[in-house]
């Protein structure tokens, strides 16, 4: 009956987001990852646990605070969720993308294959994302290219994830013309919403107000140029709201698992960002936040080792933390809620 209940109570969601490693092979000066204590990979075991609460999900994407292509249980993985009807999709910074991986990706047939970019020439890229080569990478998608034409495939799926900055943007037109010749579907712009040290502050182009008309109208004639190449392009706005609104992350239907099996709302809740091994702990690490320096706070509520997604998602801390953000819950009921400490000092809720 257990069983047959669980089962049943499948959270319906359109996407679970399932931390496969925090190990990382690049050192993005943007990113938290290179800060993290201990780092590791998500055994086959615990990745497992999840596939009887998966019912109702539409997507399985592998993506975290690390780089996936790193764990070699990866491909196992993509085969499982695939087995069982799901899409599934990750985002790499493109560096291992070597032939046989390549091949292997598209005889599993992944759905979606989403690289990161801070850049269209060599120069600003690296300079941003360390430890990572824009060429290779290049010839690396050109190889995804040239494959998929040979084995007539269609995925997986191209996407091109270009973190807009402002020592960036003035790159970011030469976009649509890379995508295209690389074969890419869509391309995502979305800016810095997690802020690690207080040097990045001015990167971030919500922080550049005397330069937001200027971003809104180049983001709207590249969308343009985007749509006449039948691409798709999706950005995130360069311009904070006035006031605090409803967070941009899709709360209520989709979780974040990390490399530990910890169940959260989104990765900027995740507890792998601890500095601890606590869950839930007062000590984690610090975000930018208008200008001040404030804590990232952890927050699980249940673990895949030993709970089952089913009851986790059902739990009345949950139900009450997702109503919070639920985009149907009326402003006057909403502000009964008080504002989750995890929320409170973050930029998703400006609808960046």
């Amino acid at each position: 009956m257990t069983k047959f209940i669980d089962k049943v109570g499948s959270p319906e969601l359109d996407w679970i987001q399932v931390e496969v490693t925090s190990h990382c092979n690049a050192a993005c000066i943007y990113c938290p990852q290179p800060l993290l204590g201990e780092k590791q990979h998500m055994p086959l075991s615990l990745f497992k646990q999840l596939f009887p609460y998966l019912g109702y999900t539409c997507l399985v994407y592998l993506q975290g605070w690390g780089e996936p292509l790193l764990n070699r249980d990866l491909f196992a993985m993509i085969k499982m969720c695939k087995a069982k009807g799901k899409r599934v999709g990750f985002t790499t910074n493109g560096m291992l993308l070597d032939e046989e991986t390549v091949r292997r990706l598209v005889d599993l047939d992944l759905d979606i294959l989403s690289v990161s970019l801070a850049g269209t020439s060599r120069s600003t890229h690296n300079r941003i994302r360390k430890g990572t080569d824009l060429a290779k990478i290049i010839t690396n998608l050109d190889r995804l290219r040239q494959i998929k034409a040979q084995k007539r495939a269609l995925r997986p799926a191209l996407h091109l994830a270009y973190l807009m900055l402002s020592t960036n943007f003035h790159e970011l037109p030469e976009v649509t013309g890379l995508a295209k010749r690389l074969g890419a579907e869509q391309i995502v712009c979305s800016n810095l919403a997690l802020i690690p040290q207080e040097v990045l502050g001015p990167e971030a182009l919500f922080n550049r107000r005397d330069k937001q008309h200027r971003f809104v109208s180049v983001l709207e004639e590249i969308a343009g140029d985007a749509r006449r190449e039948n691409l798709l392009f999706n950005y995130s706005s360069p311009v904070l709201q006035e006031r605090s609104e409803r967070c941009s992350e899709n709360i209520c239907y989709s979780c974040v698992v990390s490399v530990k099996g910890e169940v959260s709302p989104c990765v900027f809740t995740s507890p792998t960002l601890s500095q601890t091994a606590g869950i839930n702990c007062d000590k984690a690490m610090n975000r930018i936040f208008q200008n001040r320096q404030v804590p990232l706070y952890p927050l699980s509520f249940g673990n895949i080792g030993t709970e089952n997604l089913t009851r986790i998602w059902n739990k009345k801390e949950y139900l009450q933390f997702k109503r919070f953000h639920d985009p149907e819950t009326k402003k006057g009921d909403m502000d009964t809620f008080p504002r989750p400490r995890s929320c409170v000092n973050c930029y998703k809720y400006f609808k960046v």
